[in-house]
C-alpha cells in the first residue's frame, strides 16, 4: 500500500484551525467501518475536508493512520480509496477472533459472577427486542457490550487487541445481517454461548464462541467469493476444538 504522506503533502496548508485530532480520527474511522465511506469508493482530501469541516493538515495525519490500519488506500492526486471488503481480509480477521476470543472468553468464564451473568442477558433481551426490526445500529450497541462482556476478565492487552478486530469486522456483520434469516440464527448462537458460560464451562464457551465466528464467516465469504476457500477460518476453529477436546 502506498504511503500518504507523497500522495497529500504536496500543496497542504494548515488553516490553523484548532482541532481534535483523536475526534477526527475517530469520525473518518467511523464513516468507514459504518459503511458512510463506502467500500471502494474514492474521495479527494477537498472532498473530506468539506464533509468532516475540517483543515488538511489533521487530515493527512487522520489518514495516515488509517492506512496503517488497512481502512483506506493511497491514489494519485491527492486522493484516498477506501478499503474494499474481501474474502482474503475476512478469513485472516476472523481468523484472529476465533482464537483470540475464545482463550478470552475461557480466561473470563470461571470467573463471571451471577450478577455478571444477568447483564448479559439483559444484553440478549434487548438485542432480540431490536431485532424484530432489523436496524442494525441500535443493535449493535448492545451486541458489542455483550461480547465485551464474555471477554471481561481477560486483560486489557488481550482485550485491546480484540476490540480493534470487533471494529473492523463491522463492515461484514452489516453483510451477514442483509439476510434477514441471519439475525434469528445469530441470536440462538449467542444464547448457547451465554449458556455455556453461565455454566461456567469455559471450555465449551470458547467452543461454541469459536463457532459462531466461524459462521459468520463462513457465511459471508459464501456472498463475497464463492470460490474462495477460507483457510484461516478453519484452521482456528479446528484448533478452538482441539483444545476444548471436541475432534
Amino acid at each position: 500500500m502506498t504511503d500518504l504522506g507523497p500522495a497529500f503533502e504536496q500543496g497542504d496548508v494548515d488553516d490553523g484551525r484548532p482541532e481534535n485530532f483523536e475526534m477526527l480520527y475517530r469520525q473518518l474511522r467511523d464513516g468507514v467501518l459504518h459503511g458512510e465511506l463506502a467500500p471502494g469508493s474514492t474521495v479527494s482530501q477537498v472532498q473530506l475536508a468539506r464533509r468532516y469541516n475540517i483543515s488538511r493538515a489533521p487530515l493527512r495525519e487522520a489518514l495516515r493512520m488509517l492506512q496503517s490500519e488497512g481502512l483506506v488506500e493511497a491514489q494519485p492526486g491527492r486522493r484516498a480509496r477506501i478499503a474494499l471488503v474481501s474474502a482474503p481480509d475476512l478469513d485472516q480477521l476472523y481468523a484472529q477472533r476465533i482464537v483470540l476470543e475464545a482463550l478470552a472468553v475461557r480466561l473470563t468464564a470461571p470467573r463471571a459472577s451471577a450478577a455478571h451473568v444477568e447483564e448479559l442477558r439483559a444484553l440478549l433481551a434487548e438485542m432480540d427486542e431490536i431485532a424484530a426490526t432489523r436496524d442494525f445500529v441500535r443493535w449493535d450497541a448492545p451486541h458489542r457490550q455483550f461480547h465485551r462482556g464474555l471477554i471481561s476478565d481477560a486483560g486489557e492487552r488481550l482485550r485491546s487487541t480484540i476490540s480493534d478486530l470487533a471494529d473492523h469486522a463491522e463492515r461484514y456483520r452489516r453483510i451477514l445481517l442483509e439476510q434477514p434469516r441471519a439475525w434469528s440464527a445469530v441470536a440462538v448462537e449467542h444464547k448457547e454461548i451465554l449458556d455455556a458460560f453461565e455454566a461456567r464451562d469455559a471450555r465449551e464457551a470458547g467452543t461454541r464462541l469459536a463457532a459462531h465466528y466461524a459462521t459468520t464467516a463462513l457465511t459471508v465469504c459464501a456472498t463475497l467469493a464463492p470460490h474462495h476457500e477460507p483457510v484461516g477460518v478453519r484452521e482456528a476453529l479446528r484448533l478452538v476444538r482441539e483444545a476444548g477436546g471436541n475432534r
